[in-house]
């Protein structure tokens, strides 16, 4: 059985156990500059099915917000809540960690002559 993050001590571990999803984390990064369409969304290259689990469970969990507008064809936006946008400097972080220690490697002459 599958331990709630409500019974969870541990306030990194009950995060974790919200978030700790590469699908979620690439949804929030996209949500960092704004308010988009599930097809915006889907251009990161998620599954639909899985992009739509997850949506619902963010929303869920109030760290985003669903909006219907009543027009034709119905329009649906998400955006960070006020619990999202808290999870920016996290977000920001996990960028600073990945530019510092998981840069992708400069083509250099060298190294294109090793590719060839």
């Amino acid at each position: 059985m599958m331990t709630q993050a409500s019974d969870i001590a541990c306030p990194i571990q009950r995060a974790a156990m919200l978030f700790a999803d590469v699908y979620i984390i690439i949804i929030l990064r996209d949500l960092m500059s704004g308010p988009k369409r599930f097809t915006a969304l889907q251009q990161s290259g998620i599954n639909p099915r899985i992009l739509s689990q997850r949506l619902r469970k963010l929303t869920r969990e109030g760290v985003i917000a669903r909006t219907r507008f009543a027009e034709r064809p119905p329009r649906v936006e998400y955006a960070l809540t006020e619990k999202g946008s808290a999870l920016l400097p996290v977000l920001d972080a996990l960028k600073n960690f990945g530019e510092k220690f998981l840069a992708i490697p400069e083509i250099t002459e060298d190294s294109q002559t090793i590719l060839q």
